[in-house]
């Protein structure tokens, strides 16, 4: 993240810049004269463990993709979070069909096959499964849900490159994976870009033909055509495409993930570590057999543990003040948004798991470039703000100062973790 005091994210190397120059040296710049992109898609659907993947311009049009290749349109209604960025709404408003707001785990932050049970109808044709911060949905039994109804599934893996849920990265696991390469992501391919990813070749046909103007795969590689123009569009799309320099970025920052995924997980366990003497913030722990991608970290404030004065947003402050950068988290109740003034399309009611987390998150970086002389900084920040923050009344554990911790000793792979933290259903 830019423009805080801390390291910046994203913080490209000096071979990836040279590629780039590379690249563009030699002139080959577009899909259709270079290699990057084939490369790429190659490399990615392999890393994600799918059979197919489409590089597209950025993540949402990576959405919007798989929405158009889906059939959803008018008519239609789909289950998403409300917890997110606008993006993972717009899409299936811009695809002509109608969002429906599920409510969220206290502790993934993720909509669960129980809370899309309480909102499904007739016109129900989809859902959008939002892993949130790199927490991966609970994934079987809102599969199991969508194969008994025979509904498609769409992952929203935005923020989740890296992340793994019962041995299966996502992606991988609905019929179709939205990928996000913007600045601030967890890889990223210079500014903006996409990806989705596919076990079905049907859906992945259509993907890869809409993105680039309709042409077929069938006609460009596999029909043999008389000399002279050829035909080659057999249907009507856009162009998404990936440039081929975000495509060579895009692999070298592929081939340096599993570091930069074990810094992270690393980073997010020292502040887990730095939170657990204090109840007045509860840290939620992924269950086993689950493997954050820590886009970021989160806790969330327990009002009833505040001393008098206190609440999140002061906290939140008083970090800041401290030179360490807070937030208060992801956008809460997206409906909120003005853009749904006149719509319709807002639940009757707020959500109250969505705003309860809304009221009450906090949340930190924990991208692979801060130093740690900065996670220390930001733990002993932790420690001042909290211990003011908490009631007298409340039982805390000894604080000790929390240690660099490797990536093979992160707590919640050891079955540690927060007292005030429980796992997800």
């Amino acid at each position: 993240m830019l423009n805080t005091p801390f390291s910046p994210w994203p913080s490209f190397t000096p071979e990836e810049a040279r590629r780039i120059g590379e690249v563009l040296l030699s002139n080959k710049v577009n899909y259709w004269t270079g290699e990057e992109c084939c490369h790429f898609e190659q490399e990615f659907a392999g890393w994600a463990g799918t059979r197919h993947a489409v590089a597209v311009a950025n993540g949402t049009v990576a959405l919007d993709l798989a929405f158009k290749a889906l059939g959803i349109g008018a008519g239609d209604e789909v289950i998403v979070t409300p917890r997110t960025f606008l993006a993972s709404v717009s899409s299936i408003v811009n695809a002509g069909a109608t969002p429906v707001f599920a409510d969220v785990d206290r502790d993934s932050q993720n909509i669960t096959a129980r809370t899309i049970g309480a909102v499904l109808g007739p016109r129900t044709r989809a859902i959008v499964c939002v892993h949130l911060a790199g927490w991966p949905c609970d994934m079987d039994p809102i599969m199991a849900l969508a194969r008994q109804r025979g509904l498609y599934v769409i992952e929203d893996c935005a923020q989740a490159h890296g992340a793994v849920y019962k041995g299966r990265k996502v992606g991988g696991i609905g019929d179709v994976g939205a990928w996000s390469f913007c600045q601030d992501k967890i890889i990223s391919t210079g500014g903006e870009g996409g990806m989705v990813t596919t076990n079905d070749e049907a859906l992945w046909r259509r993907m890869w033909s809409y993105k680039d103007h309709g042409k077929s795969w069938e006609a460009v590689y596999e029909r043999a055509h008389p000399p002279g123009f050829r035909w080659l569009h057999d249907s009507f799309g856009t162009n998404w495409r990936m440039l081929e320099i975000q495509a060579a970025l895009g692999r070298m920052q592929l081939a340096r993930l599993p570091a930069m995924s074990a810094a992270r997980r690393a980073n997010a366990a020292r502040l887990a570590a730095a939170c657990r003497p204090f109840k007045v913030l509860r840290v939620p722990v992924p269950p086993p057999d689950v493997e954050h991608a820590c886009y970021r970290f989160y806790a969330f404030v327990e009002p009833r543990r505040l001393a008098g004065g206190w609440s999140r947003d002061r906290i939140v402050d008083e970090i800041n003040a401290r030179g360490v950068p807070c937030f208060q988290g992801t956008c809460s109740e997206v409906y909120l948004e003005r853009a749904f003034d006149g719509t319709g399309l807002r639940p009757r009611a707020r959500l109250p798991v969505a705003r309860e987390l809304g009221e009450t998150s906090l949340a930190m970086l924990v991208h692979p470039t801060l130093t740690q002389a900065e996670l220390d900084e930001a733990c002993r920040a932790l420690a001042v703000v909290l211990a003011k923050a908490e009631a007298d009344d409340t039982p805390r554990r000894s604080w000790r100062p929390v240690p660099h911790i490797r990536p093979g000793e992160l707590p919640w792979r050891q079955g540690q973790g927060s007292a005030t933290g429980t796992r997800a259903p």
